[in-house]
């Protein structure tokens, strides 16, 4: 998916994979298990220079089940900008791991363990959102097994 920089009519493209707590890229995961969403975002080089010293880009990683199961926010986490940088990659750590695996009860329902995950790019000037903002969902569903 792509990131749209307000008026400017610019889009930049973001990405992330899912990895396994050994950090190698999975679709079935341990339920309950920590793992890691590496993410990676471009800033369009016409727009470089005018990111600031004190702007940061918050990243927020949501969980969103196919068939019964959880809907939640599963980690948020701050990336400092830096003047001229076109490329970002950041980390986010979900540990531990709230997502309930294939079978497991969840309001009276046995959930699938199937789920979409999908980050949420958001640009912050000091502490104010912009209006510069994207989303990342190309990853593939991920299956969390139950243990």
């Amino acid at each position: 998916m792509a990131i749209q920089w307000g008026a400017t009519l610019f889009s930049s493209p973001m990405t992330h994979r899912v990895l396994d707590n050994n950090s190698a890229p999975t679709e079935v995961l341990q339920a309950g298990s920590a793992f890691q969403i590496a993410a990676r975002w471009e800033v369009p080089a016409a727009l470089a220079s005018l990111v600031g010293a004190g702007d940061s880009f918050r990243l927020r990683a949501y969980a969103e089940s196919i068939g019964p199961g959880q809907e939640l926010l599963i980690d948020e986490e701050s990336v400092g900008a830096v003047v001229n940088q076109t490329v970002y990659t950041h980390t986010l750590n979900v540990n531990p791991n709230p997502l309930f695996g294939e079978g497991v009860p969840f309001n009276g329902v046995p959930v699938s363990g199937i789920y979409n995950i999908v980050l949420v790019l958001q640009h912050l000037n000091g502490a104010v959102a912009t209006v510069h903002s994207g989303c990342s969902d190309q990853q593939p569903m991920v299956m969390f097994k139950a243990p």
